[in-house]
């Protein structure tokens, strides 16, 4: 495993901010394309699914072969289709007119993580959300599974362009935030702004992630992952890596929050020990696009730590410290995750 994987997993409230970058008005939204049909028939409709995890608000998702779809619960008229880019299938669902805002979800997730996201957000923007590379409801990995970080901003960028939505909001949450971060730093033209919920982009600290507690951290954390992913038992994966980034989250889960999470161990497992490229303060520095990089004051401390030093190193980042929210900060405290988002994109 790369050392950014280590320190990456060790990776009104009151509020921290840091720097402010300028603002700029960018491009209209892209004509919508066609969605393409779901074929249900392929397998049978998934059990309902509650994603939030840590105050039970959510929104509660039906089958997806239900009457109006995954999202009918969650009052969203959203639309699910299925669109080839970069010589996979990638399952998405697309809600809203406006500017385009484009949600990555991070590891042991998928497109459902973003459920109290969706309606807030497309009262003003075009949302889309859609499932990574491996990840429920699409193909699992193969023998041959490739989930380098490198492979999945390929994707990232390939969706981009065949949504034609460039230049985009990219919402990004944990190795979601490190592949929208990549795809800003290869394609700028495409990244309107940004909102990182701390991403996994261990590589930003440097020495300080090789040292200390930071480092003992992520020693723990790879051992404890190490032996969670040799037992092949899903639900000692899932409330290992929870136990970490969100703390007695996964306990209080619902048992359909518990399915969704182990539904997508497979593709963490590839997510956790694939390769990444080592992105750096000096990579972030030369990204120019309007950044909020959020960051809960109950998750990891090694994730936390990732994302004060990478708001510092960004051109125009700021970092909002939310309290009390976990890794899973979009579902534990969504209505300031929102209000957040919609400040930046408002002014971007």
């Amino acid at each position: 495993m790369s050392e950014a994987n280590v320190a990456s997993h060790a990776a009104g409230p009151e509020v921290s901010r840091t720097r402010q970058g300028p603002t700029a008005a960018i491009g209209a939204a892209a004509t919508r394309p066609r969605l393409c049909a779901l074929d249900l028939a392929q397998a049978p409709p998934p059990a309902p699914v509650d994603v939030p995890f840590g105050d039970g608000r959510g929104l509660a998702f039906e089958p997806r072969a239900s009457r109006g779809g995954l999202f009918a619960a969650s009052g969203v008229n959203a639309r699910e289709g299925e669109i080839r880019a970069n010589g996979l299938s990638f399952h998405y669902v697309d809600e809203g007119s406006g500017p385009p805002v484009l949600l990555v979800h991070g590891s042991i997730a998928d497109y459902r993580e973003w459920s109290r996201q969706i309606a807030p957000l497309s009262q003003h923007y075009r949302v889309i959300v859609y499932s990574r590379r491996y990840h429920w409801p699409n193909s699992p990995p193969g023998k041959d599974a490739d989930a380098t970080l490198d492979r999945q901003a390929d994707d990232l960028e390939a969706l981009i362009r065949a949504l034609g939505i460039a230049p985009v909001h990219i919402v990004g949450h944990s190795y979601g935030g490190a592949t929208a971060l990549v795809v800003a730093l290869r394609r700028p033209e495409m990244v309107r702004s940004l909102v990182l919920a701390e991403p996994a982009v261990g590589g930003v600290l440097g020495a300080e992630g090789r040292k200390g507690a930071l480092a003992e951290e992520g020693r723990a954390v790879r051992a404890e992952m190490k032996e969670a992913f040799a037992s092949g038992n899903p639900e000692r994966i899932a409330r290992t890596y929870a136990s970490r980034v969100a703390p007695g989250e996964f306990d209080n889960a619902s048992p359909e929050v518990r399915q969704m999470l182990m539904a997508n161990v497979a593709a963490f497992e590839l997510d956790f020990q694939s390769a990444r490229p080592r992105f750096t303060c000096e990579d972030a520095r030369q990204i120019g696009a309007p950044s909020l990089v959020v960051s809960g004051s109950r998750s990891a401390a090694g994730l936390q730590r990732i994302s004060e030093v990478l708001a510092s190193c960004l051109q125009a980042g700021s970092l909002l410290k939310i309290p009390q929210a976990t890794h899973w900060l979009q579902a534990d405290h969504a209505e300031v995750f929102n209000a957040a988002v919609v400040d930046l994109l408002a002014k971007h």
